[in-house]
């Protein structure tokens, strides 16, 4: 069995800290993470009601298009 030395024990108290450090750092990451998909989503949502208002207007313009254009042939 090996003995550790001082240099060891702090070697792994090092690996340690660097790990809980990183650990930390994507964890912050992480919920950035969350809190700009919630924000996309909200945005996406509200285009998609955008996109829908839009397309009915278009599909009554065609409509009255269509009509205009049939009473001019």
């Amino acid at each position: 069995m090996e003995t550790m030395n001082k240099f060891d024990r702090m070697d792994e108290h090092e690996k340690l800290s660097n790990l809980n450090k990183r650990v930390k750092d994507l964890t912050k990451i992480n919920k950035e993470h969350q809190r700009l998909n919630g924000e996309l989503r909200e945005i996406v949502k509200a285009l998609e009601g955008e996109i829908k208002i839009k397309d009915k207007e278009v599909g009554r313009m065609m409509g009255k298009i269509n009509k205009l254009e049939s009473k001019l042939r």
